[in-house]
């Protein structure tokens, strides 16, 4: 991996494709990129991928940050970038996509870098609307909140009461987890509609369990109206009592599109068709979370990593296609499992099909446990392996292409994130 240089005209002569962020998706698409060129493309082609630090984040593992069982989740970009792809430290502030420039803000001062094709994969943040969340609330969408987070646990009082927001499957992993390693503490789950609602009945009652099995307090049906200093204020007006209050609500993504000026859904996402370049601007190309896909490819897609990198994958695809004067290939990602960490030594695991729906086959327990640290680990590796062997990372089809109209992922404020017509 080669840091940019500050003077990106020197690459006038290049091709150049830009890469906005360095997490799952943006990551397999800049090495599937760079892995496929041929040896004239790589003469000929620069890759950049810009992001604010040299880390790449394991996003799956930030509840486990939180709660003190890992020191980090940041791994160094250069342990899984390709090496022809370059690293420009900073933060993209504006898309100029008439002229293909982008605004790069870096300690230092703001670039502007001109580039023939974009992939847009600034990924997803937790979303602050309540009032308090900000100041008083420890949001587990990125790597400075995971932290804080677990200071303030370990600085906390014996029996320290710690409130956790939200019924994904984020909510749930980080309150099994912190239960797990602090079982003096009391972990309460406030949910504002039911505990993993995304999931089956049967799957729900087991997870329940689980929880019951750690001391978690669950309360289902719950919306929260504020975080204070105190605690969690309930729209009921009831005051729940914290020590430490770690939100893990709902997600947003950044403004970076819509202050563009690019088209966009409600909460932000960029517009792509079914190849997931941009409705408005073919040299846009959109991967991750930040991205809305149309229903007849997408309606089943849910935010997390389990999307982020077939998509991104399939961004690289797209880019390379156009590059070389060809028509790309409409999405068609499906899945395999949904996976979801009860502490250390529980998990449960939903086998799906292709359009995320149930199947028979689960496991659960210490079996379950295994999968889904064997998966964590997956996901780092794939993205090291598309480094030498472009399409290492392999997904299943997607389910028959439908015909209906556009669809949202919503970002209800107590899910993670749930698919609605």
């Amino acid at each position: 991996m080669n840091d940019a240089p500050a003077e990106t005209g020197s690459w006038s002569s290049k091709r150049v494709v830009v890469v906005i962020g360095a997490g799952y998706a943006g990551v397999i698409a800049a090495n599937r990129l760079a892995s496929s060129f041929t040896i004239e493309e790589a003469a000929r082609t620069h890759v950049v991928i810009i992001n604010p630090t040299d880390s790449f984040i394991e996003r799956i593992r930030l509840h486990e940050v939180a709660a003190g069982t890992i020191p980090t989740a940041a791994v160094p970009l250069s342990s899984v970038l390709h090496p022809d792809v370059r690293l420009l430290a900073g933060t993209a502030v504006l898309i100029d996509p008439v002229n293909q420039i982008i605004g790069v803000r870096t300690n230092a001062e703001t670039l502007t870098l001109h580039y023939e094709l974009m992939i847009y994969a600034v990924g997803s943040r937790t979303s602050t609307g309540i009032p308090g969340v900000g100041a008083y609330a420890y949001p587990l969408a990125d790597v400075d909140g995971a932290l804080r987070a677990r200071y303030a646990i370990e600085q906390g009082p014996p029996g320290q009461r710690i409130v956790i927001v939200g019924g994904g499957f984020t909510s749930v992993e980080a309150a099994s987890e912190i239960a797990e390693q602090h079982p003096d503490a009391g972990v309460i789950l406030l949910c504002g509609g039911e505990l993993a609602e995304s999931m089956t009945p049967r799957a729900r009652a087991s997870i329940r369990r689980s929880l019951n099995r750690l001391n978690v307090t669950i309360r289902s049906g719950e919306r929260v109206a504020a975080v204070t200093p105190e605690g969690v204020v309930l729209e009921s007006g009831e005051l729940i009592s914290a020590d430490v209050c770690i939100w893990s609500a709902s997600f947003g993504v950044p403004e970076l599109a819509a202050v563009s000026g690019l088209a966009t859904d409600g909460i932000g996402r960029l517009r792509v068709d079914a190849c997931l370049r941009s409705v408005e601007y073919a040299s846009i190309i959109g991967a991750g979370d930040a991205v809305v896909v149309p229903a007849s490819v997408g309606s089943h897609l849910r935010m997390g990593c389990a999307a982020a990198l077939p998509l991104g994958g399939v961004a690289a695809q797209t880019a390379l296609s156009q590059l070389r004067g060809v028509e790309p290939e409409p999405v068609s990602v499906g899945y395999v499992l949904q996976c979801l960490s009860l502490g250390r030594r529980d998990s449960y695991i939903q086998v799906v099909g292709p359009d995320d729906s149930p199947r028979r086959l689960r496991f659960r327990g210490r079996t379950g446990a295994w999968i889904k640290e064997a998966i964590c680990r997956m996901t780092v590796r794939a993205l090291q392996k598309e480094r030498l062997r472009p399409g290492a990372y392999k997904t299943p089809k997607g389910p028959p292409i439908a015909s209906h109209q556009d669809v949202s992922i919503q970002t209800d404020p107590d899910h993670d994130a749930i698919p609605r017509p």
